[in-house]
């Protein structure tokens, strides 16, 4: 195998391996080594069953549970038999009677981090393209040990030491979660509090952990000011110095660290058709 990195904020591909086949011992502290190193690993060419995805992530960590598991709301009720209850459908396909086949549709996916809302969120996303859109639907990443590393002294003094809620009640595209009610006053958003400065576990780099900037709430604040510190944190944060953006191909599997990292979603055309098959890393409470 070969690490090349994308010579960008953070990312690397990783040539010559075929997951489709069992991973061995030093194959896996390879991969392992390079996921730590460059926080977003990409895999071309890979031809992954529902089986394949889900021994995957055991390379990264303990298995881990689609959002909706994550949320308490069971099986998305549209998924077919065959689709394992770990594995979560991503694509803006209907079927013949007009409904989806998997989430998040065709618009944009805000800056996130995926099942912040959790109180043990998910370390590690695999992402596994099936179907690609020739223009749009490129997924976007931020390294946020770099963006905390690099934060203004004045914006870190009001930063460290304070937590946000991260809330339920929208998905990454913006849209409500039915169980859901409408929030007009983020500070009582149903949700989960973490520090806005996290240690990775792994690394004991400190870092940056926003999840999503919707319904966001620094506790101990009055909202306006709230607001107000959650958009200086988030303009610094999307920089894209910090930043890197990647183009699907079909066969595309994309590997990232949740802990360190945001990413984010082009949209593209409803006409255009896009699937892909994800399957998780289970992780730890954030600290």
């Amino acid at each position: 195998m070969n690490v090349i990195p994308t010579g960008q904020a953070l990312g690397a591909e990783i040539t010559g391996i075929d997951l489709s086949k069992d991973v061995s011992a030093a194959d896996r502290e390879f991969i392992v080594n390079a996921y730590t190193e460059h926080l977003v690993l990409l895999f071309r060419g890979q031809s992954l069953s529902f089986d394949d995805l889900l021994r995957l992530r055991e390379v990264f960590g303990p298995p881990g549970k689609a959002a909706n598991q994550l949320l308490g709301l069971g099986r998305k009720k549209y998924l077919p038999d065959e689709v394992p209850d770990d594995i979560t459908i991503i694509s803006n396909i209907t079927d013949a009677a007009g409904k989806p086949i998997g989430a998040l549709g065709d618009g944009e996916a805000f800056w996130h981090t995926d099942s912040s809302f959790t109180e043990t969120p998910i370390s590690a996303s695999l992402l596994h393209a099936i179907e690609v859109t020739e223009q749009g639907g490129e997924t976007g990443f931020i390294n946020m040990y770099k963006a905390y590393d690099e934060m203004p002294a004045g914006l870190a003094a009001k930063v460290n030491g304070r937590h946000a809620n991260h809330s339920k009640v929208h998905n990454s595209a913006g849209m409500r979660r039915p169980e859901f009610a409408e929030v007009t006053d983020p500070s009582k958003a149903p949700g989960v509090r973490h520090p806005l400065v996290r240690t990775h576990p792994a690394t004991r780099r400190k870092c940056l952990y926003l999840g999503r900037r919707q319904n966001a709430y620094i506790f101990d604040l009055p909202v306006p000011e709230s607001e107000k510190l959650l958009d200086e944190l988030w303009a610094h944060t999307c920089q894209e110095k910090y930043a890197w953006h990647h183009k699907w191909r079909v066969g595309d599997l994309l590997v990232w660290d949740n802990r360190c990292t945001m990413h984010h979603r082009n949209p593209f055309s409803p006409n255009a058709r896009r699937l892909m098959h994800k399957s998780t890393t289970a992780g730890e409470p954030v600290t």
